[in-house]
């Protein structure tokens, strides 16, 4: 087994370019271990060892600055200090990476369940409990001419963040109990999942039977198809007996259109 090797040699036991050792040795952390009186690199055999701890540090965010202040201390308790500041980077992103898959999840299951939904059709079900957390929003802003949901949207958005939660968007709106009553579209609130005892304003959304009706439109046609909802609930002999809950099915995919929503309403009867 040859002791030394050339430039591209050792670029092929490393699986890597004469470009990138060249880099390397340039910003002094992997120089060559002898270099010829005419300037040739030669690469020991046992720097394939360097060369991977290198990438392996690389690869797990340590900048080439971070690497070669390691290389020059030679002090194997800053080694260890690196290794272990390095796991916790990787711990930290494996999380940031579970909490958006967890996400992605729950926006397939939304997109699912509006593609198979039937609009404008009053039905019932039985619901398991769930816990929310609520912000309060304007619902003049939302209901009067020129408002904007986007913008209550993003400031909910906002105040959920600061308050630690990241893992979801905003679902959707609560229509107080006393308006849900009576057919008012009064949004008050937005509301994103949350964990029982968690950071803001959490609230339980009790479980039970519920009506259930999705719609697509507008903010005025999503006003008349809630309360031509609570008029169906009435005449099939049911009453409300809570908040309402208008789910938000990720509705700029489904619609193209800012200006149309496609909403799930479930509101709990007795």
């Amino acid at each position: 087994m040859k002791t030394f090797l050339k430039p591209g040699e050792f670029a092929r036991l490393c699986h890597t370019t004469k470009e990138t050792l060249f880099h390397y040795d340039r910003e002094g952390i992997l120089k060559p271990e002898h270099v010829s009186a005419n300037g040739y690199r030669h690469y020991g055999i046992k720097q394939y060892f360097d060369f991977d701890l290198i990438s392996l540090l690389r690869e797990t965010g340590s900048t080439l600055g971070e690497i070669r202040s390691y290389r020059e201390a030679c002090d194997p308790c800053a080694y260890l200090r690196l290794l272990r500041e390095r796991a916790g980077v990787l711990r930290e992103e494996q999380d940031r990476l579970a909490r958006r898959e967890a996400m992605l999840r729950k926006l397939v299951a939304l997109t699912e369940e509006a593609l198979a939904a039937e609009y404008d059709i009053l039905l019932f079900e039985q619901r398991k409990p769930e816990w929310v957390a609520v912000v309060p929003t304007k619902p003049e802003k939302i209901l009067g001419s020129g408002g904007n949901v986007v913008e209550c949207y993003a400031d909910c958005l906002a105040h959920d963040m600061q308050q630690g939660n990241v893992v979801d968007p905003p679902l959707g709106m609560v229509v107080p109990e006393k308006n849900a009553c009576r057919g008012e579209f009064w949004p008050c609130c937005f509301f994103t999942r949350a964990e029982e005892g968690g950071p803001g304003d959490v609230r339980e959304i009790p479980g039970g039977r519920y009506a259930v009706l999705f719609h697509k439109g507008d903010v005025v046609s999503q006003a008349g198809a809630f309360r031509l909802m609570v008029a169906e609930v009435e005449k099939k002999g049911f009453c409300v007996s809570g908040d309402a809950y208008l789910y938000d099915q990720m509705s700029c995919f489904l619609t193209g259109s800012g200006a149309e929503y496609v909403t799930k309403y479930i509101v709990r009867v007795e």
